[in-house]
């Protein structure tokens, strides 16, 4: 009878032994790649990546390096369990880059010494104002406050400059923070309207981020509009500043 339990207390501890041997963290990208497409110069512009904990065991993110001082990879978490998800937004300062440009930032965890890696490419235009195949008025969405007035949306046009129909495509947005009003179709040489309005709760916040339409053209062609949000309201309490002294005698 104690041969029996000794034996059932060997396989008892070869199993779990054997489940920590076994248990492996492990991280999947989904979508590792983003082509803003077409950005203007000084703004940000933002893109969530989603890291996924596909392991047997709790993901540690230890350490994200964006790769420059222009890009910024901020975390919701950086532990996950099994099944578990974050979100890793990157957020691009265009500053005075011109054309093409590429950031590759990093992303260590406890899964092994491989590196994980996400990639954005934006094409960095000086003069948003006249693009080809359409153009967006205005090219910077600056929602901002100033006063005790509410200010909630923009109202936008995106002008068709060639003798072709275009349908149009929103492939990336913040749909928890605003919401974007956007023609599906423009036809040529045609202009259309369209809004952006901040949600409720997003109302009393300051933010940088972007939306970025997709064009049905031959090329698929991209374009990224930043997305702002600065709020001064003047202080009620604050007293005038005294009056200048009379000199006059």
């Amino acid at each position: 009878m104690r041969v029996l339990i000794y034996l059932a207390l060997l396989i008892l501890c070869v199993m779990i032994l054997g489940d920590q041997i076994l248990a492996q963290p492990n991280m999947t990208i989904q979508e590792s790649t983003f082509d803003f497409g077409y950005a203007p110069q000084n703004a940000k512009i933002s893109h969530i990546f989603w890291l996924y904990s596909t392991g047997t065991d709790s993901l540690k993110i230890e350490k994200v390096t964006p790769g420059c001082g222009c890009t910024q990879a901020p975390l919701n978490k950086t532990e996950l369990a099994k099944g578990d998800s974050t979100a890793l937004e990157t957020i691009f300062n265009t500053g005075h880059y011109i054309g093409k440009q590429s950031k590759r930032p990093s992303i260590k965890t406890n899964a092994g010494p491989e590196l994980g890696y996400v990639q954005f490419t934006s094409n960095v235009i000086a003069n948003p104002d006249s693009t080809y195949p359409i153009i967006i008025k205005p090219y910077k969405f600056d929602i901002s406050q100033f006063g005790e007035k509410e200010r909630n949306g923009l109202d936008f046009t995106i002008q068709n400059v060639t003798d072709a129909d275009f349908d149009l495509k929103l492939v990336d947005t913040r749909p928890d923070m605003f919401k974007v009003t956007l023609p599906k179709k423009i036809k040529a040489g045609a202009a259309e309207k369209g809004r952006i309005v901040v949600l409720d709760e997003y109302l009393k916040k300051e933010f940088e981020k972007s939306i970025t339409i997709e064009l049905g053209d031959k090329t698929v062609s991209r374009f990224t509009i930043p997305v702002k949000r600065t709020i001064r309201i003047p202080d009620a309490n604050q007293t005038a500043p005294p009056a200048a002294p009379n000199d006059k005698h």
